[in-house]
C-alpha cells in the first residue's frame, strides 16, 4: 500500500470536518405545520459539533401513518432523517427523477417522523404500554 501524501494528523482533521457535515437523523421540533402539504418547519434540537444551532428546517415532509386520525401541532417532536440524495426532483413530481443537486445528506432533503417523545423525566409523556 502506498504511503499516504498528507499526515495522520491532517487526514483525521479532513475526515472530523468531511463527518461533521454528514447528515444521518436528528430529534427535532415542529415549529409550524401545513396540513394540506404535509409539511412542517422543523428545528433540530441537537446542535452541531461546534455548538450553533443548526438551521430551521422548511418544507419538510411529515410522515404520518393515519393522517386522518393523527395530527401535527407546534411544539410535537419528530426523528428528522436526510435523504441520501438532493429529493427536490421526486417531491415536485412525484416519480422516479434525477437529484436535481450533488449535495448528500443535506439538512435541506429531510423527512420528519412525527410521534418521539423525550424520557419522561425531561417532560416527555410516558410510553404506551
Amino acid at each position: 500500500m502506498p504511503e499516504p501524501s498528507l499526515p495522520p494528523e491532517t487526514l483525521a482533521a479532513l475526515k472530523q470536518d468531511w463527518l461533521a457535515s454528514l447528515h444521518c437523523a436528528l430529534p427535532g421540533r415542529v415549529e409550524s405545520y401545513d396540513p394540506a402539504a404535509r409539511t412542517a418547519v422543523v428545528r433540530p434540537m441537537i446542535r452541531s459539533a461546534s455548538g450553533r444551532s443548526l438551521p430551521l428546517l422548511r418544507d419538510v415532509p411529515v410522515f404520518l401513518p393515519l393522517p386522518e386520525l393523527m395530527s401535527v401541532s407546534p411544539g410535537d417532536f419528530c426523528l428528522l432523517v436526510f435523504a441520501d440524495a438532493a429529493i427536490d426532483g421526486w417531491w415536485a413530481a412525484g416519480e422516479e427523477a434525477d437529484p436535481v443537486s450533488p449535495r448528500r445528506h443535506d439538512l435541506s432533503d429531510a423527512f420528519a417522523f412525527v410521534g418521539f417523545r423525550p424520557a419522561p423525566s425531561a417532560g416527555g409523556e410516558a410510553p404506551c404500554p
